[in-house]
């Protein structure tokens, strides 16, 4: 019998494991020990370090220089063309110093799965709930049926701490508690009836478990009027409602997303690289929901996303066991090939010899066609990992100012959003997301009271009143079709907390246009107006209808 093999203590996490990294490619990893040394300073290389310690600064430094080092001995996962797909939180440029801790997101979704990322390390789950029958409600159950995935997917997208890859693909929120509320039938199908159960649990819950955020990556079936009142009394009761505008350009767009008090999500495709200036857009859904509406309102990533493959499934083994080819030593891989085919873990249509070539040809061109990024994670694509997205940097956002209301937060998000200019502003709303923008703005937010929406039209004082939040403005007018597009007539006046207001007499009834001019030379639109056009210049005028 084989002794049992001695372990050694790392001497940075002080855990045992079962060998050290002593080699080091000076090169490429010398910011990485420097990091270690500098949180260490009786450490040198000589002593060795486990790889997990390793990975894990390697992460950090990635997260804090927001650049990926090349692929080397630091990932050992590759993708057929030798690329690995970048973290999200990496490529929205997020700030790593908030990770939506205390603030707790519901996601209502077909089902879900208690993946390691959301509960190995600490169990951030508060409640999961299993809506999907009519009978009782009951606790969601970890297994590998089909509809749980959908749901782990965008719930580890936003708020998994990597524990699989080693911190590496984490999410936006990856401290941030959770509600998960199953919907998916037996047939993997979401019937308006259970999701109009689940909107209701929400309301009748929210309170007991501080729900702030509700995810909902599914569509309704139907323009169901019920659905829509229960998500505006949500919104009354300060959660913010996040929603997937669908992923058909041609196609209309459903409830919840077509719902006006909603923070509607639609996609863009950055080609999995960092500040592209060729960013495209995305084949998600587009356009009015309604009179004046337009959706969506921000976009946010739709492709090339990390996502968890779910456990215990048939294309959890095989994506293992492709990663274990695909790092096997060449004299090596034709026997570790075999094995798998007779384990059935590899299942192979065609015949392939045991000849490496053959076995690498194929290896990659089954990881590529499998989407394959890591034993446990594929890449995926889709607006319902674009939402999810939004709902970790309001967690964020909130993580920063627990106080804000909805009105603030879809402020903060519209007015940092970039717009891009290569892209129709009916495709991309007010443009793409822009996190750390978002929460510097938290940060260095003054106060002022805004409505929930604007202009107020003040029918008792016969005026209607106009709100803007611009701190660096000198000078701002009102600027519409009910003064010819006059620059410097309607000037708004400056308050103490960076706000701006102004009142003008009542109009006739009609529909009007308008925006805001700062400073003579920038056109901004007022985002707490849901109301919208567009203006011919890739953006939008804000719409005013009188009664």
């Amino acid at each position: 019998m084989t002794p049992p093999r001695e372990q050694i203590t790392c001497p940075v996490c002080n855990m045992k494991v079962d060998n050290l990294l002593y080699r080091f490619h000076v090169e490429n990893e010398k910011n990485v020990l420097s990091r270690i040394q500098a949180e260490y300073p009786h450490w040198n290389s000589g002593e060795g370090i486990c790889s997990r310690c390793l990975d894990y600064y390697i992460s950090e430094l990635v997260i804090s220089q927001r650049v990926l080092p090349a692929i080397g001995p630091q990932f050992s996962y590759k993708s057929l063309d030798d690329f690995i797909v970048l973290p999200t939180a990496i490529r929205i440029n997020t700030h790593p110093g908030y990770t939506g801790k205390g603030i707790t997101i519901c996601f209502i979704d077909s089902g879900f799965y208690l993946h390691p990322d959301l509960v190995a390390n600490q169990n951030r789950v508060k409640i999961s709930v299993d809506l999907s029958s009519a009978d009782v409600e009951k606790p969601v159950t970890s297994n590998s049926s089909p509809e749980n995935w959908h749901g782990t997917m965008t719930s580890v997208v936003c708020a998994g701490d990597g524990f699989l890859s080693k911190g590496l693909y984490k999410g936006v929120a990856p401290e941030s508690e959770l509600v998960l509320i199953k919907v998916g039938d037996k047939n993997n199908k979401i019937t308006d009836i259970n999701l109009i159960r689940a909107l209701k649990w929400v309301l009748e819950n929210h309170k007991k478990y501080a729900i702030r955020i509700l995810n909902l990556s599914i569509a309704a079936d139907d323009a169901s009027i019920e659905i829509e009142k229960l998500i505006e009394l949500l919104v009354s009761e300060g959660i913010a409602v996040v929603a997937a505008v669908g992923n058909d350009e041609n196609g209309i767009i459903k409830a919840p997303a077509s719902i006006e008090k909603v923070i509607t999500v639609g996609g863009i495709n950055d080609q999995n690289t960092l500040d592209n200036p060729m960013v495209t857009a995305y084949h998600s859904s587009y356009g009015s929901s309604g009179t004046f509406i337009q959706k969506p309102d921000i976009v946010a990533p739709a492709i090339w996303i990390a996502a968890p493959i779910l456990p215990g499934t048939t294309e959890s083994l095989e994506a293992m066991a492709l990663c274990q080819l695909i790092n096997c030593e060449t004299q090596k891989l034709g026997e570790l090939f075999s094995s798998l085919q007779k384990e059935g873990v590899i299942k192979v249509k065609e015949n392939i010899s045991q000849n490496a070539k053959e076995v690498q040809d194929y290896t990659r061109q089954r990881i590529a066609e499998l989407k394959i990024v890591s034993p446990h994670y594929i890449h995926v694509d889709g607006t319902s990992f674009s939402a999810p997205i939004v709902s970790g940097i309001i967690a964020q956002m909130l993580e920063a100012e627990p106080t804000l209301s909805i009105s603030k937060i879809r402020q903060i998000l519209f007015e940092t959003a970039e717009r891009i200019h290569s892209m129709p502003s009916v495709r991309q709303g007010f443009g793409l997301v822009q996190p750390r923008k978002a929460l510097l703005k938290v940060l260095k937010r003054k106060n002022m009271d805004l409505p929930v929406q604007s202009p107020i039209v003040d029918k008792k004082n016969n005026l209607i009143r106009f709100f803007l939040m611009h701190e660096c403005a000198e000078q701002v007018s009102v600027c519409g079709s009910f003064n010819n597009w006059t620059r410097d007539i309607l000037l708004m006046e400056p308050t103490v907390n960076g706000g701006w207001v102004l009142d003008i007499p009542m109009l006739a009834n009609g529909t009007y246009t308008y925006k805001f001019l700062v400073d003579q030379t920038h056109w901004v639109e007022d985002v707490l107006n849901p109301f919208r056009v567009a203006d011919g210049f890739n953006g939008f005028n804000c719409i005013l209808t009188i009664k």
